[in-house]
């Protein structure tokens, strides 16, 4: 989610247990600590292919929660007199959770077990700017519920909206198969929120021998194809996914397609699957062999068509 709508959130989830004041250290820790994760953007100067490494680690694990909670909550802690600690800790600690629960439920996902193990968890549910959540949380700020009922009413919205996301993300994986299983031998259905559009969902066929890319409408069941990438077997493929940049991407995307663009001057292609800009796609990787098979380079393509990051 964008900073805003993750200082939003966090906000909200504190003032359902302080009271909102530009003088509550607790409300502020919160307000830091739900935008704070994020704050691995600064590993962007380093360029976009070291961004990418560390987005959603580090800062977003089990163990980073905790990290970025204490070290918000001790110079709070100094500049307000007389604020007790373990409520400003509190605090922090609700704002950056609230911040990788937001970001474990949207299609990125985030790397909880860091550092056992670098996998991105993700539930697949809302999108990057989700307007139900948005409005929830303002309500609670503006309205400032006071009885139980009022905060089971909330919680209710809230758990009932990500159980109706999950039913209907049941119903269109189960929709789409049952449209591509005659066509194709189906190994997986993955179905990620639209980036934009609360009413449509993107999704990604993992058939035996193609991948099958697209969007599907919620509420008319329609369903748009924009790619059907082959996949390919050739000796070069295992090559190009040991090289440094293959081990990268392999990382980096749990769904992604090889492609051997040409046989003559051997470029093999690494394309994510799973982000798109119109019917583009948002991340690849390039590799350039020689008649020996040898790599000369290699090239990371993120954000965009124009951008190549050699290594």
């Amino acid at each position: 989610m964008d900073p805003f709508s993750h200082a939003i959130i966090g906000l909200s989830t504190i003032s359902l247990m302080q009271p909102i004041a530009l003088n509550n250290p607790a409300c502020i820790g919160a307000v830091i600590g739900a935008v704070a994760p994020d704050l691995d953007i600064i590993t962007r100067i380093k360029g976009d292919y070291v961004y990418l490494r560390h987005h959603r680690v580090e800062s977003h694990s089990l163990i980073g929660v905790i990290a970025i909670a204490l070290l918000i909550s001790l110079p709070l802690w100094f500049i307000f007199d007389g604020a007790i600690f373990h409520e400003i800790l509190l605090g922090s600690f609700i704002g950056v959770l609230s911040h990788v629960i937001m970001d474990l439920l949207n299609s990125y996902g985030v790397a909880l077990l860091y550092p056992l193990n670098k996998r991105k968890y993700t539930l697949n549910l809302l999108m990057i700017y989700d307007p139900v959540v948005i409005v929830l949380s303002v309500y609670i700020i503006l309205k400032n519920p006071k009885s139980l009922l009022e905060y089971g009413s909330l919680f209710g919205l809230f758990v009932g909206y990500l159980i109706l996301k999950a039913c209907d993300k049941k119903r269109l994986k189960g929709r789409l198969k049952g449209h591509f299983q005659l066509d194709y031998s189906i190994e997986e259905i993955s179905v990620m929120p639209s980036t934009l559009n609360p009413l449509k969902w993107d999704y990604i066929v993992n058939a035996r021998c193609h991948y099958i890319v697209g969007e599907i409408c919620s509420l008319k069941g329609r369903i748009k194809l924009f790619h059907s990438k082959k996949k390919v077997w050739n000796p070069i493929v295992e090559k190009t996914l040991k090289e440094e940049l293959g081990q990268y991407f392999k990382s980096f995307s749990p769904i992604f397609h090889i492609e051997i663009i040409s046989m003559e001057s051997l470029t093999v292609k690494l394309t994510d699957l799973r982000y798109r800009i119109r019917k583009d796609f948002m991340h690849n990787a390039y590799f350039y062999y020689d008649e020996d098979k040898r790599l000369i380079t290699s090239e990371f393509q993120p954000f965009g068509l124009k951008k190549r990051i050699k290594i």
